[in-house]
């Protein structure tokens, strides 16, 4: 369970992580928690409906949970291989309590029904589905490419160095020189993950909307 800092809370739109984390961590072991407007969310509420069926069972939901407290609320986050569900819940909230779901009335509703509604079945014990299989973007090959080239850089490998371990060694024989494409590659990789560093990172936690993305997501005209 993870307590917010007091006195330190920021609107969603500021992009802000709102619990500390030591930055020293791995991305397998650091667990930022990202603020996220209460429109984003699931809402769950204490029922009074003493015909309710549904109990809240907080162990019964699949995957890796985490429970931040918040100022009158918790937000629950559980984590199922690559899917990440995410709920608000009420305060007076009891494990094997009566509970009701609650769905904020926004106009992007009828685009956020189907993810509540995996909310919903996980709240039960069910275990979403999961595509196994997902198709690789150009973007995330770059992006992927680009924070390991940031990480190579600030180890202190050179640019060839980079591109060997990107590109395999014969790439490098074949088409490394002063102005080749390969070294243009490598030097575009580092703009990207300098960038996604100094703030567009931000964009990807989906939590700001910068005016310029970051190099190489340009729309192809």
């Amino acid at each position: 369970m993870q307590r917010r800092r007091a006195g330190d809370r920021h609107g969603a739109s500021d992009g802000a992580c709102d619990v500390v984390e030591d930055p020293r961590l791995d991305a397998r072991e650091a667990h930022p928690h990202w603020l996220s407007s209460a429109d984003e969310l699931l809402h769950v509420r204490a029922s009074r409906s003493h015909g309710a069926a549904d109990r809240f069972d907080l162990w019964g939901i699949p995957g890796r949970k985490r429970l931040t407290i918040g100022d009158a609320e918790l937000t629950l986050t559980a984590e199922l291989s690559a899917l990440r569900l995410r709920a608000s819940l009420a305060g007076d909230l009891a494990d094997g309590a009566s509970y009701a779901c609650v769905v904020p009335l926004t106009l992007g509703l009828r685009g956020q029904l189907d993810a509540f509604n995996v909310q919903a079945q996980a709240l039960k014990g069910h275990v979403p589905q999961i595509d196994p299989a997902r198709p690789v973007t150009r973007a995330a090959l770059l992006h992927l490419r680009a924070l390991q080239a940031l990480d190579a850089a600030q180890a202190g490998a050179s640019h060839r160095d980079i591109a060997q371990a990107l590109f395999g060694l014969e790439a490098v024989v074949l088409r490394w020189h002063e102005d080749g494409e390969l070294r243009a590659q490598v030097r575009h990789l580092l703009r990207r993950a300098k960038a996604c560093m100094t703030g567009g990172y931000l964009d990807l936690a989906g939590v700001l909307q910068p005016a310029a993305k970051c190099p190489g997501d340009e729309p192809v005209r």
